[in-house]
């Protein structure tokens, strides 16, 4: 039954244009990142004055610049998912084909899935635009640059996609919380895109901001110096990567647990 409603929730997010929408921007942005910095150091390159990186810089500049880009495409995917059931009253409809734990459940495990599928096309995307510039613009031979560790970058799409996951379960407990869609869109990108950024800019360097779901994200960039087989320190006023993913894995629970209890005692109308 549980591999049954998945299956129908990822048809329902497939007919969604916020899925592709979310796709397509992602990868042209990841695209851009790195086709950038071969632009702007495109003579630097060529007269050795900048030594080439290797695909494992490619690798990791893609996935670190998409942590924050995709941050409120995540947040409107969720709230799409968790809120249109209330706004279009076909809640109780989907509750004759599971309990309401498994429901939401299920579309939490949804959300992170596709969460994790755009986090590996970025890395192929990102791979692939740095082996068109260093092979096909500046003519190097690839194998000079293949410095990547592989099993470092399969998990850097496991624990990007771990950091983004606290914001799912926020939005669901939004959503359940206003029973809107909209609601918990604007809710949503007001804290991910204006209060977060804003105390945690105002409030740089210090100790508590290390809970700020956003510095969590932070957090785990660092490791993704681990596929060009580096170790860089983070600053100290934030959580090393493996706090880091332990802290938001508790959000997680917290927020999801909440938004289970809840919704367990709504009384939904549809």
């Amino acid at each position: 039954m549980f591999f049954r409603l998945l299956s129908i929730e990822w048809t329902r997010l497939t007919r969604r244009t916020v899925l592709w929408l979310t796709i397509a921007a992602s990868l042209y942005y990841v695209w851009a990142a790195v086709e950038n910095y071969y632009r702007l150091t495109s003579v630097k390159l060529l007269d050795g004055t900048e030594k080439m990186p290797g695909l494992a810089f490619d690798l990791a500049n893609g996935l670190d610049g998409l942590y924050p880009f995709l941050m409120p495409f995540v947040v409107i995917m969720a709230a799409l998912v968790f809120g249109n059931d209330y706004s279009q009253r076909t809640n109780r409809h989907w509750l004759m084909r599971a309990s309401r734990s498994n429901s939401l459940l299920t579309k939490f495990i949804l959300l992170t899935g596709a969460t994790a599928l755009v986090q590996a096309l970025a890395v192929v995307t990102a791979g692939i635009t740095g082996w068109h510039y260093k092979t096909q613009v500046f003519h190097f031979a690839l194998a000079e640059f293949l410095n990547v560790n592989w099993e470092a970058t399969l998990a850097a799409v496991g624990y990007m996609t771990l950091v983004l996951t606290p914001y799912i379960a926020l939005t669901a407990l939004i959503a359940v919380l206003t029973r809107s869609a909209f609601a918990s869109v604007v809710i949503g990108l007001g804290y991910t895109q204006f209060i977060e950024i804003v105390f945690t800019s105002i409030a740089y360097g210090e100790n508590w901001t290390r809970w700020a779901l956003r510095n969590l994200g932070f957090s785990a960039t660092y490791l993704l110096n681990s596929i060009g087989n580096r170790v860089v320190e983070p600053p100290p006023h934030v959580f090393s990567p493996t706090s880091a993913f332990v802290v938001a894995g508790v959000y997680a629970a917290i927020f999801l647990s909440l938004a289970v209890w809840l919704y367990r005692r709504q009384d939904i109308g549809g």
